[in-house]
């Protein structure tokens, strides 16, 4: 645990965090798979009336625009895992060292 200033940092928990996140990432990967795939399997869920065919011309740019917020918060969720990472690597090395380092290694 690294003391500095009146606050610390429990290195441990961030690498913990860090793990669940990279979790949590593994499982919104494998939801964002299975909705593709109900997406494939549906087809033209929409119905054959005009309220349906009007849906149904809109659905690409729908279906892309859902896409891709599900894929930029997978990467901000992978984002903040290795963020915490590195931070866990830093504050590791200062336990150990007893400064801080340049840079992390290993990370």
């Amino acid at each position: 645990m690294t003391v500095s200033d009146g606050y610390y940092a429990e290195w441990a928990g961030l690498r913990r965090r860090a793990q669940d996140y990279g979790d949590e990432r593994d499982f919104l990967r494998e939801a964002y798979t299975s909705l593709g795939e109900a997406f494939l399997r549906e087809g033209r869920p929409l119905g054959d009336d005009q309220y349906g065919a009007e849906l149904e011309k809109n659905l690409p740019r729908i279906r892309e625009r859902i896409f891709d917020a599900f894929d930029a918060y997978i990467q901000e969720i992978g984002g903040v895992r290795k963020r915490l990472g590195v931070s866990a690597a830093v504050y590791e090395a200062a336990d150990q060292a007893g400064t801080l380092p340049s840079s992390p290694s290993g990370v």
